[in-house]
């Protein structure tokens, strides 16, 4: 009956399953909301899905940018070459619109510039389509896909110098620039993930001017509160490697705009890393824009934006108190309204109120179930102290743990006696040494009827035999209200977890000796047993 930290698959009599390690499957990650609006398809690019190409340049003529560009006087234009009379910087990759007609063009039309010197440039269609395809890349060309006029040279008409236009504007936001958008799929394969398209930047701009790759998509925020922005980062080629890079939040809406930005390093090539930061906006929405240095070739996947001051894990909607833990047998609903949450997102019990609510799971167990087993993974905070408690309790079947200064003891129990007289009589009798705290530890409990009048149990702690004791047989008392982390009937007083339980497994059955061993095995090494 092997567990691992990959998803569990179906075991025999396995009715209830947790671990907080199966992102995929089981612990989708703390409750949040991405607020990039449609994050099912922005933050997980796929073609045709609106990726803007739009970059940070302006073309910046002898007036500055934000104005027309004064062009110097054409001496000539032979083969749609244009040369000026002076010498005046022109690049590559720059989107001019001239402001009148003539010489071949026509005014408030769009035309690619290329660079052939300072003083001499050609003209070519530019493909200002905006529904994503153009982010792309040719792979004809292996260049942008808005750039194919540009890398098959199929310049436009262009004559008469005299009549050429001598006022151009350089528009800000478009895709202008050598920096290359495309799409990657199933590019996100990260160990324990659902693999997504991913988006590969390439940045190749011949004449070495720095720019930004904009998201193209807005993300709405709340003002004054903090927020996280996250998103993964995977090297492609040995400039990115090791490399430092960069992106930033413009921030924009009531009042005046700020923006943020954000260093990180990429890691070696063809590794993944989440990177993450917190800014507390002062307006209502970021536009995101990422900063590939020269050379550069990598890939960014799963981008979030959520209220809260740490990443949690990615969610493409909202991931509520409910959708956050799921039971592996799809049995049972898991409420995380009463856990805390950690700096990296993963669910704890603090020992004051913090519970994991199972609710009934009377159904799991009919009168004929003859035996049942609870196996979890758990360890106590360093620092707790208290009285004993339950890692997981109802009724009838109790994992229980209790800690002096360091050393940890786990316990196994049945409830007490109920009104209607039923004897839960079956208890450990002495308490078995565990990892001492802030260390995991491997327990499971076996509880079995042995004849109409008696019952017993049997206690394994990191995959060792740790005793046995039996009792009065144990009752069919409802299973009302199972918790893990907080008792909850009065009768045992309030005894609360500090510390985290990552794996909870319940059958009906009894697991034998060899199969709880080859659990532990499958465990140990994952948390250090």
């Amino acid at each position: 009956m092997p567990s691992s930290s990959g998803p569990i698959i179906p075991e025999s009599n396995l009715v209830f399953a947790f671990d907080v390690g199966d992102v995929r499957n089981s612990y989708l990650g703390e409750p949040a909301t991405n607020t990039l609006p449609n994050p099912s398809i922005n933050a997980l690019p796929t073609y045709g899905n609106g990726w803007a190409t739009y970059n940070t340049n302006q073309y910046c003529g002898n007036n500055g940018c934000g104005n027309f560009w004064d062009m110097p006087a054409i001496a000539e234009i032979s083969d749609n070459i244009v040369t000026t009379v002076s010498n005046h910087t022109v690049r590559s990759f720059d989107v001019l619109r001239p402001q009148t007609s003539g010489g071949g063009v026509i005014a408030n039309t769009d035309y690619l510039m290329k660079k052939i010197s300072d003083t001499r440039f050609s003209l070519h269609a530019y493909n200002s389509s905006q529904d994503g395809s153009q982010g792309y890349i040719n792979p004809i060309t292996n260049g942008h896909k808005v750039h194919d006029s540009y890398w098959l040279d199929q310049r436009i008409e262009v004559s008469d110098p005299g009549g050429f236009p001598t006022r151009w504007w350089g528009y800000p936001h478009l895709p202008n620039s050598g920096l290359v958008k495309e799409i990657i799929p199933n590019g996100f394969d990260y160990l324990g993930h659902p693999k997504t398209n991913c988006m590969r930047f390439h940045a190749h701009r011949p004449d070495g001017v720095a720019d930004g790759m904009a998201y193209g998509v807005d993300a709405t925020v709340v003002p004054g509160q903090v927020h996280t922005y996250s998103f993964w980062t995977r090297a492609i080629n040995s400039a990115a490697a090791g490399a430092g890079t960069s992106m930033s939040n413009y921030n924009y809406g009531s009042v005046s705009p700020t923006s943020w930005g954000h260093s990180y390093t990429l890691g070696p090539v063809g590794v993944w890393q989440r990177q993450s930061f917190q800014f507390t906006p002062i307006n209502e929405y970021i536009i995101s824009y990422f900063w590939p240095g020269g050379g550069q070739v990598y890939d960014i996947a799963n981008i979030q934006v959520e209220r809260n001051t740490h990443p949690t894990p990615f969610t493409t909607g909202s991931r509520s108190l409910t959708t956050s833990l799921l039971d592996l047998t799809g049995r049972t609903t898991i409420n995380l309204n009463t856990a805390s949450f950690d700096s990296v997102g993963q669910p704890i019990l603090d020992g004051t109120d913090d519970r994991i609510d199972l609710g009934n799971v009377s159904d799991y167990f009919s009168s004929g179930v003859r035996a049942i087993t609870v196996e979890a993974v758990f360890k106590i905070t360093p620092g707790a102290s208290g009285p004993p408690g339950p890692i997981l309790e109802n009724y009838r079947y109790n994992l229980w743990y209790s800690y002096g200064d360091d050393i940890v003891s786990c316990t196994t129990r049945s409830g007490p006696p109920d009104t209607a007289g039923y004897q839960f009589a079956v208890n450990m009798n002495a308490t078995v040494a565990c990892n001492s705290k802030g260390s995991y530890n491997h327990v499971v409990a076996v509880y079995e009827t042995l004849s109409s009048t008696t019952g017993r149990i049997k206690m394994y702690v990191n995959g060792q035999f740790a005793g046995t004791t039996t009792g009065v047989k144990m009752g069919a008392y409802p299973l009302t209200d199972t918790w893990i982390g907080q008792s909850s009937h009065s009768g045992y007083g309030t005894y609360k977890l500090n510390g985290r339980v990552d794996i909870i497994k319940v059958y009906t059955a009894a697991l034998s000796e060899a199969e709880i061993l080859e659990n532990y095995r499958n465990l140990k090494t994952r948390f250090g047993i």
